[in-house]
């Protein structure tokens, strides 16, 4: 499809299982990709088999615009606080530009939290991803002690990113979202 982000690691058609595509081995050899539209419309087992199945990829080097996916089904995720920290994701465009090692929300004039992208183990799934470590931003400490987050490029121009606090799996770990043009 023109202008369609392919992924490599996915079936090609819109209508592909992100399941299906998953139960393929995850090692070389030529594979078909995910689009972000596949990304819209998986259901959470298949993100999370995505995140976790997926080679981690160098860091994006680029800008990159981001739509939250899905909430993660766990009681912090359900929690009021929970909701509170996801809201500004559903309803305010956002962002993550590498180049500067900052998010952004509506414009990326108005770059907000700066983070250091390192290739790391994940602290809420069993895979190496792009761990986004917030300790060098200007937020107030208590704001940035509580930031994380986790992106697994999967392709120059596309990530599945895992937002959340710092905590264990099942209780910072809150939402899926994507990262595009």
């Amino acid at each position: 499809m023109p202008g369609e982000t392919r992924v490599k690691g996915a079936a090609a058609t819109p209508t592909a299982n992100l399941s299906e595509m998953n139960s393929r081995e995850t090692g070389v050899g030529p594979r078909d990709a995910v689009t972000l539209d596949e990304l819209r419309h998986a259901d959470l087992p298949s993100l999370e088999r995505l995140f976790v199945t997926a080679p981690v990829a160098p860091n994006p080097t680029r800008r990159l615009r981001g739509t939250t996916l899905m909430r993660i089904d766990s009681p912090r995720a359900r929690s009021p606080l929970g909701r509170l920290l996801v809201l500004p994701f559903e309803r305010l465009p956002f962002g993550v530009d590498f180049r500067t090692g900052r998010w952004f929300f509506v414009a990326p004039a108005l770059q907000l939290g700066s983070f250091r992208a390192q290739i790391a183990r994940s602290r809420w799934r069993e895979t190496d991803v792009v761990a986004l470590h917030y300790e060098t931003s200007r937020l107030p400490r208590a704001i940035k002690g509580w930031l994380y987050d986790e992106v697994k490029p999967l392709a120059p121009d596309l990530c599945l990113g895992l937002g959340g606090i710092q905590t264990q799996s099942g209780d910072g770990d809150l939402f899926f979202f994507a990262l595009h043009p």
